[in-house]
């Protein structure tokens, strides 16, 4: 993450820092809008204002992220997931954990937890700052409520791209908040040729006028003869530019570990990481210096890269029309600052490419 420093902060990001310390929130803005970083400055702000303040997560990779984004803001706060809070709130209260509604334990039964809690007036001076917050289910926000939890929530509702999520209008039903969301317009992270790739997969609210400056390549998708041919290329490109930050998406976890393993056969070992949540040698990575980080569809939400690489386009074979595909495409091409490169093997080009226009994407033969 691109860090901005306070000085720097634009009129809008400096009216998240000077948001009133007492109450509930909600921040929103499309991606690249600078909500994770704005998530770190507000949570500071908060500690430093004395508070007890959590800053909240769903994912493990994204609070590892937000935890080493700025480790001199961050070392004063608890960073940590959200399925971790709850866990331990509860157990804390209740000396037990909390009631669930399926044999995982990921999902809670909100109701019963919300009753528990009115019964036994349990209340918390706790203020939570969360971000991806769409991502949190209805629910919680109502316990926080109920608790009399301070929340303030960076969340965009056009990436919620999986079950049990919030709207924006959710959440400020469930928080009491009666005054609309903070919006958050520029975007300080993509290039103006990511940006309007991006834009023919989701139109936001924002409006041409907060495009970014003309400053990458433009995007460009190229059909591979093999996984190795695309590998050897990614080789060269780092140790041609190995300054820059690279990461790899996969949408399975087994391309994701045959990558990791074929690229340290190619000499990079040590300069390249992979997460997967339930593997114990993979489920922590280092954000401190540049490398070659490979991540999953599933753990890509809020990070961002100066180069991304998408091996794997001929998987992405749903109905490119759906809401739901589109969406994931959307965020998927958003996690790259300055240079996008798409792949795919077979003969034929995929179909959630077929409507871009030559004037957004280059086609390159492999």
């Amino acid at each position: 993450m691109r860090f901005p420093s306070l000085l720097t902060l634009e009129t809008e990001q400096q009216a998240v820092v000077d948001l009133p310390f007492h109450g509930c929130h909600v921040v929103t803005g499309a991606p690249g809008a600078g909500k994770s970083a704005m998530a770190v400055y507000r949570a500071w702000a908060l500690a430093t204002a004395g508070r007890e303040v959590t800053l909240l997560a769903r994912s493990n990779l994204l609070r590892q992220y937000l935890a080493q984004a700025a480790p001199d803001l961050t070392e004063t706060l608890t960073v940590t997931t959200f399925h971790r809070w709850v866990r331990a709130f509860w157990r804390a209260r209740f000396q037990t954990t909390p009631p669930q509604t399926d044999e995982g334990g990921w999902s809670y039964d909100w109701f019963e937890m919300q009753r528990d809690c009115v019964l036994n007036q349990v209340r918390s001076t706790a203020h939570l700052v969360i971000d991806e917050g769409q991502d949190l289910p209805a629910g919680f926000y109502d316990l926080c409520r109920i608790l009399d939890i301070g929340v303030t929530v960076f969340a965009d509702e056009e990436q919620r791209i999986g079950d049990d999520q919030s709207t924006l209008s959710e959440m400020c039903r469930a928080l009491s908040v009666r005054s609309d969301p903070l919006v958050l317009r520029e975007n300080h992270r993509n290039s103006r040729e990511i940006s309007m790739l991006a834009s023919e997969f989701h139109k936001n609210d924002y409006g041409e006028d907060h495009l970014p400056a003309p400053s990458g390549r433009m995007p460009c998708v190229l059909r591979i003869p093999s996984l190795g041919h695309l590998l050897t290329g990614i080789h060269q490109y780092f140790i041609a530019q190995p300054e820059r930050s690279i990461g790899i998406i996969c949408r399975s976890t087994l391309l994701l570990r045959d990558i990791q393993s074929r690229l340290t056969r190619h000499g990079l070992a040590k300069y390249t990481q992979a997460y997967v949540h339930d593997d114990e040698y993979r489920k922590d990575m280092d954000f401190s210096g540049k490398s070659i980080r490979i991540v999953s569809t599933a753990s890509m939400k809020g990070l961002e890269f100066d180069s991304v690489f998408v091996p794997d386009l001929d998987t992405y074979t749903e109905d490119p029309t759906s809401v739901g595909a589109r969406l994931r495409f959307f965020v998927l091409c958003t996690r790259a600052r300055e240079d996008l490169h798409l792949m795919y093997r077979g003969p034929k080009e995929p179909a959630i490419l077929s409507s871009i226009p030559e004037s957004l994407l280059a086609r390159q033969a492999g």
